[in-house]
């Protein structure tokens, strides 16, 4: 018999008003688990329990819980919530909260933190996989290698005639997202959750290079294809330059101009498929945590 979990309310208003995430206005409909990068590759994040455990006080249990851990902080989650629930505000508050605790050592937390920058390698490397035509098939020895490994250097040159016939192509798109404003000043790169080393992926550099008209290039680059469409580099910036719509205005010229062929999104879908287990394995083993404990909590809170 499964021990008995204790719903606890006053728990919950302590998580709401740590989290400020309007939890209580959650009523299950499920987008935010729909939307869910994470869940989406693997099946093994659901921002909605994790709201509704939260709401029923299920602190201790959700401490314990390493869907906390999985969670790339993307925010699409409370993107997509009709009420405007921020599951991602609560995943926040319970990993420092972890940390107050000291349930986790800040130095874990750092291991924790390098190996989301190196998992951006991974992705990197798996995009450009997907740009070549195949769907990346990931081994033990090729996940390892590509964690490791650093990115191979960019040496291509530029040729400036192109970049102004580039520049006046693809004026349109740019100017509507008032990319004539950024003046390089890093906002965007500093609150990028996914910007951990320039090389795999820095928005100043894509924003730049397509302001350069250097269009072509970015087409050719994984790095295009990593934005998780959180959006913090549009709401950073106090130039008010819409960082969100200039990268998907590119990815959606790259398709249509013939750049990159229409079953690319489909073959990066399914690469996701194959290295995000891998990570959430990386995290699981980092933490110590195992993959079912938590799983009876997670059907009484839902009952």
């Amino acid at each position: 018999m499964e021990d008995p979990v204790r719903f606890r309310p006053e728990l919950g208003h302590t998580i709401e008003s740590g989290a400020k995430a309007d939890s209580r206005l959650c009523w299950t409909c499920g987008s935010c688990d729909s939307e869910c990068p994470v869940n989406i590759a693997t099946g093994r994040l659901r921002p909605r329990n994790i709201v509704r455990m939260a709401s029923l006080g299920m602190l201790e249990e959700l401490l314990c819980h390493s869907e906390i851990w999985y969670c790339l902080t993307c925010r699409r989650c409370e993107q997509i919530c009709p009420n405007a629930v921020k599951p991602s505000a609560i995943i926040e508050y319970l990993r420092m909260e972890m940390i107050s605790r000291e349930w986790i050592s800040w130095e874990t937390f750092q291991r924790y933190r390098d190996l989301f920058a190196r998992f951006q390698r991974v992705r990197w490397r798996a995009a450009a996989a997907c740009l070549g035509g195949d769907v990346a098939d990931v081994t033990q020895h090729r996940w390892q290698r590509w964690l490791e490994d650093p990115l191979p250097v960019f040496s291509e040159k530029i040729i400036s005639g192109n970049v102004i016939h580039a520049f006046n192509t693809y004026r349109g798109p740019m100017e509507r997202a008032h990319i004539r404003l950024c003046f390089t000043c890093g906002e965007c790169s500093s609150a990028c959750p996914i910007a951990c080393h320039r090389d795999v992926f820095d928005p100043r550099t894509v924003f730049r290079m397509a302001h350069l008209g250097l269009e072509e290039e970015l087409f050719r680059s994984p790095a295009l294809w990593l934005c998780l469409g959180c959006g913090r580099c549009t709401d950073a910036c106090t130039q008010t330059v819409d960082g969100c719509e200039i990268i998907q205005s590119l990815r959606a010229e790259a398709i249509e101009s013939g750049a990159v062929d229409r079953d690319l999104v489909f073959r990066i879908e399914a690469s996701n498929r194959n290295i995000f287990p891998w990570f959430l394995e990386e995290v699981d083993r980092l933490l110590g945590h195992s993959t079912k404990p938590a799983a009876g909590c997670l059907r009484r809170a839902y009952a």
